[in-house]
C-alpha cells in the first residue's frame, strides 16, 4: 500500500510534497501588573468578564464553513476499463471524504440533491472543467466551499485523487490537491485501507486550503487530526 500527497497551487503547475506534521505555535502572555491599580479599570474588567460568560455573547464560536463534496468522476487514462467493483470503491471514497471533513475536521458538509447534481452534470468531468457551474450548484445549497474531485486512473495499479477547492462566493479556484493511490483495484481489504487513509489525507489538504484562505495573515491551525 502506498499513498502520497501533493498540491498544485495557482497556475504555475508546480508541485510540492506536503508535510502532515502539525505545527504548534506557542504564544506567551505577559503579565499585567497595572490591571487593578484603578478601581474603575477593575470594575470594567469584571463587567467584561461577566459579558463573556453570558450565553449568546459576542464571543460565540463562529459557525464552521459549509462544504460540498461533489461525486468523484472517473478520468480513465488507461487503455482498459476497470472492473465492475471499481465504481463502488469510487463512491465509497467520496462518502469517506465527506464523513472525514464532517466528523474529524468539524466542517458543515452539505449534501447536494442527487437529482440536481445529475441534471447539472452534463458530461464526465464537466464540473472539473467548469468550476463556476459547480460553485453555483453549491451556492444554491448554502455552501461556502465546493470540492470537485476526480480520480485519474493511470493503470490498474496506480491512480490519483485530484480535487479543485473552489470558494463559492466568487467562484475562485483557490487550489488543486492530489493524493496518489497504489493498489486501489486490488483486494477489497487493501482498497478499504486506502480509502480510509486516502480520504483522511485529502480532507487534511482541503482543510489547509480553506483555513489559509479564511485567515491568510495567521498561522493555519490543523482542524483535521492525523
Amino acid at each position: 500500500m502506498r499513498l502520497q500527497a501533493h498540491s498544485l497551487c495557482g497556475q504555475s503547475g508546480t508541485s510540492h510534497w506536503l508535510s502532515l506534521q502539525a505545527r504548534f505555535v506557542h504564544r506567551s502572555v505577559g503579565s499585567h501588573p497595572g490591571l487593578i491599580e484603578s478601581p474603575m479599570r477593575y470594575t470594567l474588567s469584571l463587567v467584561g468578564f461577566a459579558l463573556l460568560a453570558l450565553p449568546g455573547s459576542l464571543t460565540r464560536t463562529a459557525e464552521p464553513p459549509r462544504v460540498v463534496v461533489l461525486n468523484i468522476d472517473l478520468n480513465n487514462l488507461h487503455k482498459t476499463a476497470p472492473d465492475s467493483a471499481f465504481a463502488g470503491r469510487i463512491a465509497r471514497l467520496a462518502d469517506a471524504l465527506r464523513a472525514r471533513l464532517s466528523t474529524a475536521c468539524g466542517y458543515g458538509v452539505v449534501q447536494i440533491d442527487s437529482t440536481s447534481e445529475a441534471a447539472a452534470h452534463l458530461t464526465e468531468g464537466y464540473f472539473y472543467d467548469h468550476p463556476d457551474v459547480a460553485a453555483a450548484l453549491a451556492g444554491e445549497a448554502g455552501a461556502d466551499w465546493v470540492v470537485i474531485p476526480r480520480l485519474n486512473r493511470a493503470t490498474a495499479w496506480a491512480a490519483d485523487l485530484q480535487a479543485h477547492v473552489v470558494r463559492v462566493r466568487d467562484t475562485v479556484l483557490v487550489s488543486n490537491r492530489i493524493v496518489e493511490f497504489k493498489g486501489l483495484e486490488l483486494t477489497p481489504e487493501l482498497a478499504a485501507r486506502l480509502i480510509e487513509r486516502g480520504s483522511a489525507w485529502m480532507a487534511d489538504q482541503v482543510s489547509q486550503v480553506i483555513e489559509l484562505a479564511r485567515t491568510p495573515s495567521e498561522g493555519v491551525a490543523r482542524r483535521c487530526p492525523p
